[in-house]
């Protein structure tokens, strides 16, 4: 049974993405406007620049802070519960606290390892997903500063020649 679900959801995920650059390319065509900033029952969104090295760092440091840096408030909290998990199940701080007292022998046979093998990817996941999130808000915010500075500054006149220098 896990198999048709399987292949259900990579099927469902491409042609999900396939819509959804289809709907991208058309309001990019149309220039359409979107909202810069979103007051919900469980975060606050709004368009700014921030770093991504540094929402890659406080990822590595603990999955999850660096959507947090980015105000993605429900992965984040996804992403450290299963932290948790991970780390309950695979038995990590009792070995680390094991290894901390000199008993190295008896550290190791306390791992989980079918447990262990999840930190990892999802330490990289969290890396990931932060950086990537974190530059396409930055495209955004420059795309949304861009279109309010052309409205709102930018004389109906002015017009840019391409190949030419402005004098």
């Amino acid at each position: 049974m896990y198999i048709p679900v399987y292949l259900f959801c990579i099927w469902d995920s491409y042609r999900t993405t396939v819509d959804m650059n289809r709907v991208y390319l058309l309001a990019e065509r149309e220039e359409h406007r979107f909202n810069s900033f979103a007051l919900r029952a469980l975060e606050i969104n709004y368009l700014d620049k921030r770093n991504p090295v540094l929402s890659v760092l406080w990822s590595l440091f603990i999955p999850g802070l660096g959507q947090l840096y980015i105000h993605r408030i429900l992965i984040a909290i996804f992403v450290i519960v299963w932290l948790v998990v991970f780390y309950y199940f695979s038995h990590v701080q009792e070995a680390v606290v094991l290894l901390i007292l000199g008993k190295v022998k008896e550290a190791t046979p306390v791992l989980k390892s079918e447990w262990l093998l999840f930190i990892p990817s999802h330490y990289g996941f969290a890396s990931y997903d932060s950086y990537i999130n974190t530059v396409e808000n930055n495209r955004l915010f420059e795309k949304e500063l861009r279109n309010h500075l052309t409205e709102n500054y930018q004389s109906d006149g002015f017009k840019i020649l391409k190949g030419q220098k402005v004098k």
